[in-house]
């Protein structure tokens, strides 16, 4: 059991502990008090839920085990009151990582909103669409592979043979069909919205972009654009 409650505390420790507190129900049974802190039963299975399910297992079986569990939160929740009370949480760079943290993570509140709005619509508007997308023939991504089978390459320059690239070569056509359904659906609402566009700002905008570096493994380049698509930009 020695060697099952390290494991416990070095998994304890690679997180980030936040005792949530008292909530309604069963949850909110005060499991100990340290100080003015309670640990709850809420606390309690938030950590446990932390490990690995053996670990899960071991501690809802076993008694000792439960109360070595209960043991590590609260040494834990006293070396975090030892850190306020030697005004570690006041310390300027700790506290500029908590607003650095902080930002970062509503960016990504922000962002997921954004991208479950913009799914949300599409699958609303276009999905009944979407589902009737064919997906290409091998004889429509034979003659795809073939007007374009010297951009099929490794990063290393070596030439890939059809049968090598036609499983992801077809998912890659059956996207752009798909894109190009949303393409249209965008342009309807471009057309019926106000749209300004500042060139300088961009080019200094694109400018101050360092170089992104180009990712490993497979790379399918992209074909030349027809005359039609030229005339379109």
């Amino acid at each position: 059991m020695k060697s099952f409650k390290g494991i416990i505390v070095v998994s304890l420790l690679a997180f980030s502990v936040a005792m949530t507190g008292c909530n309604k129900g069963t949850d909110s049974a005060v499991l100990a008090r340290v100080n003015r802190t309670k640990i709850t039963a809420a606390d309690f299975k938030k950590q446990l839920e932390d490990l690995q399910p053996q670990m899960q297992q071991a501690v809802a079986s076993d008694p000792k085990a439960r109360k070595e569990f209960l043991e590590d939160l609260i040494g834990i929740e006293v070396v975090l009151q030892e850190a306020k009370r030697q005004g570690l949480d006041k310390d300027p760079e700790f506290k500029k990582r908590q607003e650095m943290l902080k930002k970062e993570m509503e960016r990504r509140i922000h962002d997921d909103a954004r991208n479950e709005l913009f799914n949300n619509l599409l699958k609303k508007e276009l999905a009944d669409k979407l589902s009737k997308v064919a997906p290409p023939s091998d004889q429509e991504a034979r003659s795809y592979y073939n007007k374009n089978a010297d951009k099929m390459r490794t990063p290393d320059g070596k030439k890939l043979s059809f049968k090598e690239v036609e499983p992801q070569l077809k998912r890659r056509m059956l996207a752009e069909k798909q894109r190009d359904l949303y393409l249209e659906y965008a342009k309807d609402l471009k057309a019926k919205a106000k749209i300004t566009v500042d060139e300088k700002a961009l080019d200094a905008a694109a400018k101050s972009l360092m170089q992104p570096s180009t990712p490993g493994g497979l790379e399918l380049q992209q074909p030349p654009a027809t005359k039609e698509e030229g005339a379109g930009k």
